[in-house]
């Protein structure tokens, strides 16, 4: 294991796991996470696991940001969930004999297919009810409605991107109200997105400090200068090694719980950064998101075909993509905000005309507009880079990968192999600690071998 905290409940004692509570003839266990009484936080203000003498309630989120994986044994009755992929499907394997199985496509998938076979991952609005009568447990499992998509409420250019800026002020101060330490790190590109988190984040008083991310493939060191001195935070560059890169991967293939390449690009640099303690404080803020809600990742060149289908497309997807988890910082104690995906971020996006997010011929450009009472107008206005593109790590991480392995095209495989091998470990020894870096050379070696 990567040491990344995990919480395993069951109906049943699970051979090889340690107990950490008893309720009934409930047994939860868990590693570096507890219940607080008889409700476990899945994602803060969202997914939730309630537990009761003889019962486990799990409600998912509209969001579903951090999945909750299950699995049912028709013939005995037993069930287990958790909150990671490797240990859920290592308990599942040890209560009914039978070893875990990857399916054949471990990518993203919008439903209730996890990568194992056997064991789903719950779908976003699930309510799934466990329950002990008369010695039989009977699971309950039914779905809320997805809610009706916010009406247009904002048509102009400027009142959206103010109402937008105002919502991340809210979201930022809930986040801010929740840390005891009373300090905070912000991510920066440099960009718009992260420019103006990193803004309002200044602007509470706060201590903060701003961070970039690069790699010996690429930085955007330069602007994310400007954009910190713009509003007046310290700036730390981060030059992550392929070292550090190759040691965050496993990290990231189990916080995701899928092997889709380009996801697992965008979120390995954050978990590498992570793992290495760069950041002195606990609460990190990022402007991840942005993209997501404001142009359905559409750049300039593209932003005439329909953004509200793109958005809603790109919203559904992060339901089980899990690019949005705090479990990329959990391993080293971080609590990774996200303000771009707070509800009221979330609804003030989903109730803007697209027409206005196209604003001056540019992507974001309602709140691009906005942004200039905060930032620059260059950083208000810089053209958009992906946060994978600017660290380099979009055109050369399968490079990379393909020159360990000696392999073209390895990367799906070595992913593969990944969480396979974090599967063994954990069914071997739940609380073991694997390191990232013998997990990933394990991984190449076994991918190796198969050719």
């Amino acid at each position: 294991m990567t040491g990344m905290p995990w919480l395993v409940v069951a109906n049943h004692p699970v051979p090889g796991f340690e107990e950490t509570l008893a309720f009934g003839g409930v047994r939860v266990y868990a590693s570096g996470c507890a219940p607080a009484g008889t409700t476990f936080a899945v994602e803060p203000g969202g997914t939730a696991i309630h537990f009761d003498v003889d019962r486990v309630r799990v409600q998912v989120s509209e969001r579903n940001t951090t999945p909750v994986y299950f699995a049912l044994d028709q013939t005995t009755g037993r069930f287990v969930l958790g909150t990671d992929l490797p240990t859920t499907a290592a308990a599942s394997a040890a209560l009914t004999g039978e070893s875990a199985v990857l399916r054949a496509d471990l990518g993203v998938h919008s439903g209730s297919d996890s990568a194992v076979v056997g064991v789903s991952r719950l779908t976003h609005l699930a309510d799934l009810d466990l329950r002990l009568e008369s010695g039989t447990w009977r699971c309950s499992h039914t779905r809320r409605a997805d809610p009706e998509q916010p009406a247009i409420r904002f048509h102009d250019a400027a009142a959206a991107g103010e109402a937008q800026v105002d919502a991340l002020r809210l979201a930022i101060a809930d986040a801010l109200a929740t840390e005891a330490e009373g300090e905070a790190g912000v991510l920066v590109s440099g960009g718009v997105d992260s420019g103006l988190v990193a803004a309002l984040v200044a602007r509470t008083g706060t201590p903060a400090t701003a961070y970039t991310i690069g790699t010996e493939w690429g930085d955007e060191y330069d602007h994310a200068a400007e954009a910190a001195q713009a509003v007046g935070l310290d700036l730390r560059r981060t030059a992550l090694r392929a070292e550090d890169i190759v040691e965050g991967l496993p990290t990231t293939v189990r916080a995701f719980g899928h092997c889709e390449p380009e996801t697992i690009a965008i979120g390995v640099a954050l978990a590498a950064f992570c793992r290495g303690g760069y950041a002195r404080e606990r609460l990190l803020f990022t402007g991840y998101g942005s993209d997501l809600l404001n142009s359905g990742m559409a750049t300039t060149d593209e932003i005439d075909g329909d953004i509200g289908a793109k958005v809603r497309a790109a919203v559904d997807r992060t339901r089980y993509s899990s690019e949005f988890t705090r479990a990329l910082g959990s391993e080293r104690g971080y609590l990774l905000t996200h303000p771009y995906w707070h509800p009221g971020v979330l609804d003030v996006a989903l109730a803007t005309d697209p027409a206005v997010k196209s604003f001056r011929g540019r992507e974001k450009g309602h709140l691009r507009l906005a942004a200039r009472a905060l930032l620059p107008e260059d950083v208000a206005w810089r053209r958009k880079t992906a946060i994978h593109h600017g660290n380099g790590l979009g055109a050369n991480l399968a490079h990379l990968i393909d020159a360990h392995i000696g392999i073209p095209g390895s990367a799906p495989l070595l992913y593969r192999a990944l969480l396979t091998e974090q599967i063994a470990t954990a069914a071997n020894n739940p609380l073991a600690p694997l390191l990232g870096h013998d997990a990933y050379h394990r991984a190449v070696a076994t991918v190796a071998r198969g050719h």
